[in-house]
């Protein structure tokens, strides 16, 4: 069950690379697609505070970064939490990380509601996530062709 859980692993952790880029082209694209307000003072005009923090987070540009986002830091880190505790990796690096990467990916979805400083850190974290997740693809992928090609132990004689 280990073995098939640290495929699993292997796997759901390229998959969330793929995603994780994803994601930055989403915000990249909702933060350009916001070319119709030009400064902070176009804010004001549709009734909101005087900066552009209200006018982007009232905004309908970055819907889809948040929708795909919604499902990378609920559902999909805690399952990949679940599937890394099952697999309990024989690396106690690899473990670690593949522990340590879901956690900061639901942390993930805490950071843009902290306010400045804090939202601040939601891209430095995302960089983050993506390095740990890459990481892990390609340290267990090593493993495992690492595992396969080892000869299986000899039987020692009975008797």
């Amino acid at each position: 069950m280990r073995r098939g859980a640290a495929g699993v692993l292997k796997w759901f952790s390229a998959l969330y690379v793929v995603l994780i880029v994803i994601q930055v082209y989403l915000a990249g694209e909702g933060i350009f697609g916001l070319n119709v307000i030009k400064h902070s003072d176009d804010c004001d005009k549709k009734g909101a505070v005087l900066t552009a923090a209200p006018c982007i987070g009232n905004s309908k540009t970055l819907d889809a970064h948040r929708a795909l986002g919604f499902f990378l830091t609920l559902p999909g880190a805690l399952l990949f939490l679940i599937c890394a505790l099952i697999a309990w990796v024989p690396n106690t690096r690899i473990r670690w990380i593949s522990i340590l990467a879901p956690i900061l990916t639901f942390v993930q979805m805490i950071l843009p509601g902290t306010g400045r400083w804090g939202g601040a850190l939601h891209p430095v974290n995302a960089i983050v996530i993506l390095v740990m997740y890459g990481w892990l693809f390609f340290a267990l992928r090593k493993e495992a062709s690492e595992a396969a090609t080892e000869p299986e132990p000899a039987a020692a004689p009975s008797g």
